[in-house]
């Protein structure tokens, strides 16, 4: 098993058993050391408890288990923001309820003829996400989007 694999499986079961989702896993060269970045996620949003949590206990198994070889690191957890681009199932079912920005690869039937939509996120299912703009529901095929987000709205 290669090292982002391990990380990854490591970090999913530690964000699990702490009631979060692991979203991103990300590994880079700062100088001598390597920092390991992992957000995390959950419906109602991830604080700084959580984050020194995650980090806790996964720094432990880490070490425990010389995951890094004795190479030295820093181990960075955090959120992954709220405008970041879904990724997977998870993000849209996490934001489900929200109001999200939706952008495709070609116009959707009953946007009016559109590319950009943003409406409230109703429905995810494995082949489409449902919005609701100005009150109709409509499909969205996933295999169509290029990207999607959460619409930041200040009340």
């Amino acid at each position: 098993m290669d090292l982002i694999q391990n990380i990854t499986e490591l970090a999913t079961k530690v964000s699990e058993s702490n009631g979060l989702d692991l979203v991103d896993v990300e590994i880079f060269r700062a100088g001598k050391r390597r920092v390991l970045r992992i957000y995390v996620g959950k419906r109602d949003g991830v604080n700084v408890d959580d984050c020194a949590r995650i980090s806790r206990d996964l720094g432990t198994l880490l070490d425990a288990d010389n995951v890094m070889q004795d190479e030295n690191y820093i181990l960075e957890v955090s959120s992954p923001g709220l405008d970041r681009p879904f990724k997977t199932i998870k993000d849209y079912r996490r934001n489900l309820g929200r109001f999200v920005r939706v952008s495709t690869r070609e116009p959707i039937e009953g946007f009016g003829n559109k590319k950009l939509m943003v409406g409230k996120l109703e429905d995810v299912g494995e082949t489409s996400i449902t919005l609701d703009t100005d009150g109709k529901s409509r499909s969205i095929p996933l295999d169509l989007i290029l990207q999607a987000k959460v619409d930041v709205r200040l009340t």
